[in-house]
């Protein structure tokens, strides 16, 4: 039985379980175009999102990269993904994941 634990225990201390955030995040805010490499929005309270990435699902929906939505009110659904540097600082990735159009 001691060698079964200590193989289990080993096993789990080998395997690496990838750092994400597995449920969606939701918030409204008007859309304030590509910046940076970044599209950015801002909620009532003016806090700023910057999404570095974009599903192509979400993508599809609507052309971010154009002008044509600036100053428009979304509901974006996005999740936070976690990534790790050259230097294994680790980081969040901010990824669109769906888009509704609000006005």
């Amino acid at each position: 039985m001691k060698i079964v634990f200590f193989m289990f225990l080993s096993l789990a201390a080998f395997l690496e379980v990838p750092a994400t955030q597995d449920a969606d995040l939701v918030v409204e805010a008007t859309y304030n175009g590509y910046v940076g490499g970044n599209y950015t929005f801002v909620d009532a309270d003016g806090s700023v999102y910057e999404f570095s990435e974009i599903d192509s699902e979400a993508a599809k929906k609507y052309d971010l990269d154009a002008e044509d939505f600036v100053g428009k009110d979304f509901t974006v659904t996005y999740t936070i993904d976690t990534a790790f540097d050259e230097n294994d600082d680790e980081y969040d990735i901010y990824v669109i994941v769906d888009l509704e159009l609000r006005n």
